[in-house]
C-alpha cells in the first residue's frame, strides 16, 4: 500500500510539472459536496478533453487529451483546501501561458452525515511563463457550487455550477481586452472501487463570453473526463 501511495503522488507530480499545450482548461471539478475530514488527504489523477466552438465567424478547436491531477487536505470540520493543475482558457493559447496552478477552498454547507451534500468552492488560478525572454501570465478567479447525493455506499452522484473569468494582462491591449467569462454545468458520478479508491467521470457544458486583441471571442465548449481519487 505503502509503495502505491508513492506511486500515486509521483505520477500526480509528474502531471503537475508537464508542459502542456493551452488548448483549454478544466472546469469540471471531478468533486462531490463533502469535504476531507480534518488532517485527511486525498489525491487525483486522470485525463479527458474539451471540444468547443467560438467567435464569429465559428472555430472549432479540439483537445483529446487535457491531463488533471491535483491535492485536497481536510484543514477543520466542513473545510478543506485543493491545488491542482490549470491551463489558459481557450481561446488564448497564442497570447497566454501554457500550464498554472490554483489553489482553492471549499466549505460544505450540509452536516456531514446526510445524503445531501452541498459545498461552495473559491479559488484562484495563476499562470506564468517566459518563452524567449518574453514573459506571459494569466489569472483567473471563480466559484463553485456542488451538490451531491449519495446513492448507496459505492455510487454518488452531484452536478457543479461554476464561473471562472480569465484575464490575460500580458497580452497586447493587456486585460481589458483579452479576457474570458466561463460559466456552466457539470454532472458526474463518484463509483467507489474499494474503501480508499474511487472513479470519477464527469461532463459539462460551458458558455464562453470574451475578447482577445479586442475581437469578440463568444461561444461554448463540452468537457467530458475521468479521474481516479485516492484517500490518505
Amino acid at each position: 500500500m505503502r509503495t502505491l501511495k508513492h506511486l500515486i503522488v509521483v505520477a500526480a507530480v509528474a502531471l503537475l510539472a508537464a508542459p502542456r499545450p493551452a488548448a483549454a482548461f478544466w472546469l469540471l471539478g471531478f468533486s462531490t459536496g463533502d469535504t476531507l475530514p480534518q488532517g485527511d488527504f486525498s489525491a487525483i489523477a486522470g485525463t479527458g478533453g474539451q471540444y468547443s466552438s467560438v467567435g464569429d465567424p465559428k472555430r472549432t478547436s479540439f483537445t483529446p487529451f487535457l491531463p488533471h491531477a491535483g491535492f485536497r487536505a481536510g484543514i477543520a470540520d466542513g473545510w478543506d483546501i485543493g491545488y491542482r493543475l490549470t491551463q489558459v482558457a481557450l481561446p488564448f493559447s497564442g497570447v497566454g501561458p501554457s500550464l498554472g496552478g490554483e489553489i482553492d477552498l471549499k466549505r460544505r454547507l450540509t452536516p456531514a452525515d446526510s445524503a445531501w451534500q452541498a459545498a461552495i468552492v473559491i479559488g484562484m488560478a495563476y499562470s506564468y511563463l517566459d518563452i524567449s525572454g518574453q514573459s506571459r501570465n494569466a489569472w483567473s478567479p471563480g466559484a463553485d457550487l456542488i451538490i451531491s447525493r449519495t446513492l448507496n455506499p459505492r455510487y454518488a452522484v452531484f452536478t457543479d455550477l461554476r464561473y471562472v473569468y480569465t484575464a490575460i494582462p500580458s497580452a497586447l491591449g493587456g486585460s481589458g481586452a483579452n479576457y474570458v467569462n466561463a460559466a456552466g454545468a457539470g454532472l458526474g458520478v463518484r463509483i467507489k472501487l474499494t474503501k480508499m479508491m474511487a472513479l470519477v467521470p464527469e461532463a459539462g457544458v460551458f458558455n464562453f463570453t470574451g475578447r482577445l486583441t479586442n475581437r469578440t471571442e463568444n461561444g461554448i465548449g463540452v468537457q467530458y473526463g475521468a479521474v481516479l481519487m485516492f484517500r490518505f
